[in-house]
């Protein structure tokens, strides 16, 4: 491949990839990413979107405040994103509605209210209210996460792309990553389908397939985890909150669509719907707001989620210079994608440090060998 070597390659165009190059770009970066097929066409435009990270913390720890001040970095985000690229990325702050059946444990978020944030109890008539009284009868009681949010994936890394594409950044879709070219302990590029590519520093940020399968010079464990999510459309308008129980989570959606999410699945490579996920999520969906059983199905879809043995995202430098991850955020990329981008173009750039202790790849040192 021809062209000038760029400071940095980012490997991989999903959401995290675009947020990265843009922020670059942004920071006067020459930065280039690479795609297999074009930003948007894996994980990122399967997902459903929800910025939720008070919902299903059991505590407070590292990922817990990485993930509260992504949440918070939302609106400013956004806010640029659209006054760049005049794109509108679906975001909305709409409250999340954790509900529990008679019997299930109500959990305790009085840990959350000492921080300052805010967790509303509800129960009776007022729970009724917030999804105007579609709730099943047998929904007991439920917490209220007012400051939850949630986003288009895929209009928002659309309008990364165009942002990271104004910037200056490059984006070459259709150019697939083969390995890495380490020189003296030091990554100077990648190997590709359309062949070498020299850069300053590397990013990997593959999604599911950022271990490459053996072709990096330490081994990633990352595997692919595969969701289903169902499309139904209402014959009234949807609720407002996204509403959840402890095995579905209903998005609704301003065009009229509630997206049901959303299965985990480990199978491999196997990105496919099958009837039996798609039962499970309308069975669920319907028990928990019963009008959902006489929605129209408007389609499934499935996307394979980067997952990481303790389920915490890979972020920063590695033992090899030059190369660097922002890799394995499994359920949480959306949400994570303006902290990383932040985190991630900090260290290339020299800016603030960070404690990423939790986050390295480091952490996973007894299973790493040298390629």
């Amino acid at each position: 491949m021809s062209g000038r070597a760029p400071d940095v390659l980012v490997v991989g165009g999903g959401l995290i990839g675009c947020a990265i190059a843009a922020e670059l770009a942004g920071r006067g970066v020459d930065v280039t990413v690479l795609d297999r097929d074009e930003p948007g066409a894996e994980a990122s435009g399967a997902a459903a979107g929800m910025l939720t990270p008070q919902s299903e913390a059991p505590t407070r720890d590292a990922f817990f405040d990485l993930a509260i001040e992504s949440r918070g970095m939302y609106p400013g985000w956004i806010a640029r994103l659209s006054d760049e690229t005049g794109m509108d990325s679906g975001y909305r702050r709409c409250g999340f509605l954790h509900c529990r059946f008679a019997g299930e444990n109500a959990g305790d978020f009085e840990w959350q209210r000492a921080l300052g944030l805010r967790v509303v109890a509800e129960s009776g008539e007022a729970l009724a209210a917030r999804t105007g009284g579609r709730l099943s009868p047998e929904v007991s009681g439920a917490f209220f996460f007012p400051d939850e949010a949630v986003v288009d994936p895929r209009l928002l890394t659309r309008a990364a792309w165009l942002s990271a594409l104004r910037r200056g950044a490059r984006v070459r879709t259709q150019v697939a990553v083969l390995g890495f070219v380490i020189e003296k302990g030091i990554c100077r590029g990648v190997e590709t389908s359309e062949g070498r590519v020299a850069a300053g520093a590397v990013v990997d940020a593959a999604g599911a397939w950022a271990a490459f399968e053996g072709a990096l010079p330490l081994r990633l464990p990352i595997e692919p985890v595969r969701g289903q999510i169902v499309a139904l459309r209402l014959p009234a308008p949807p609720f407002d909150p996204l509403v959840a129980a402890s095995d579905v989570y209903l998005v609704p959606r301003t065009d009229g669509t509630v997206l049901l999410g959303a299965t985990v699945e480990r199978v491999g490579f196997h990105k496919a719907v099958t009837a039996d996920g798609v039962a499970r999520l309308i069975g669920a969906a319907a028990r928990l707001m019963p009008s959902l059983g006489n929605a129209v199905f408007a389609g499934a879809w499935s996307g394979l989620r980067p997952a990481t043995p303790d389920a915490l995202p890979v972020l920063g430098a590695s033992a090899v210079s030059g190369l660097y991850f922002a890799a394995g955020h499994h359920r949480n990329g959306i949400l994570l994608a303006p902290v990383t981008a932040a985190v991630v173009s900090d260290l290339l750039t020299g800016g603030p440090r960070r404690d990423l202790s939790a986050f390295s790849i480091e952490r996973f040192a007894p299973a790493l060998h040298s390629a």
